[in-house]
């Protein structure tokens, strides 16, 4: 009885380890369903480019322009003495004894007369100054204005009862021109109408303007003088 009861008990500790045995295999994890071992995985940390925006430099260039001032050229187109007296005028033609056929506007001209009794410097048209020989162009002193009546003369470039004198004078019109000095005005003024001839001196010099001489005359008055247009000329009185 013994026995049987050990035998029992044996065969139920068989079955016991038996299902024990059986429920260990179920619960594990089959092969293919069990997740993989984690591998080490070495993550490299990439940095982020960073480019360089190019730097524009903004370079302000000054360009400075300095204006070259040119001087105004002089030149002497003109370089005379003469006698006069209360009775004469001398003419000097821009044209035939300057270099100037016309005169126009901006043209300048500087005019030096030196004279040992005041004398009138002036220029006229040309074709007025041939007509200066008659009783009706004569420039004359009159007391009640004291000062030179012209009449119907139209000067330009107008020096009075010049001695030493220097003027420099601009042209506003176009016209052929002739530049006059002239004596006799002091046949109407009681302080000079018994002067006895005289001598002068006329320099013009050419100091700007647009106008060119169409002929250089400075060495025809090197080798010869210009003489100018004299009407009624006298002689100085001789000093002997």
């Amino acid at each position: 009885m013994i026995r049987k009861k050990s035998l029992l008990l044996v065969a139920v500790l068989l079955i016991a380890a038996v299902c024990i045995a059986g429920c260990t295999i179920n619960l594990g994890t089959p092969a293919s369903t069990q997740a993989p071992t984690p591998v080490p995985t070495t993550v490299q940390a990439i940095l982020p480019t960073i480019t360089a925006e190019p730097t524009t430099v903004l370079v302000t260039t000054t360009v400075v322009t300095t204006a070259v001032t040119t001087a105004p050229v002089e030149k002497e187109v003109l370089h005379e003495t003469g006698i006069l007296s209360t009775k004469s005028y001398n003419t000097y033609d821009f044209k035939t004894q300057m270099g100037f056929k016309f005169l126009y506007p901006n043209d300048k001209f500087k005019i030096t007369i030196k004279s040992e009794k005041p004398v009138l410097g002036y220029a006229v048209n040309t074709e007025q100054a041939g007509q200066l020989q008659g009783s009706q162009l004569i420039p004359r002193y009159q007391t009640y204005i004291k000062g030179v009546d012209w009449g119907l003369i139209k000067p330009v470039m107008v020096i009075e009862k010049a001695t030493n004198t220097t003027a420099e004078f601009t042209l506003t019109d176009v016209a052929p021109l002739t530049y006059v000095i002239d004596g006799r005005w002091m046949g109407y003024d009681s302080n000079y109408d018994n002067t006895p001839p005289f001598t002068y001196e006329i320099t013009i010099v050419k100091t700007g303007g647009p106008t060119q001489q169409n002929f250089d005359f400075a060495g025809l008055q090197s080798e010869k003088t210009l003489v100018s247009r004299t009407k009624s000329p006298e002689p100085l009185p001789d000093s002997n």
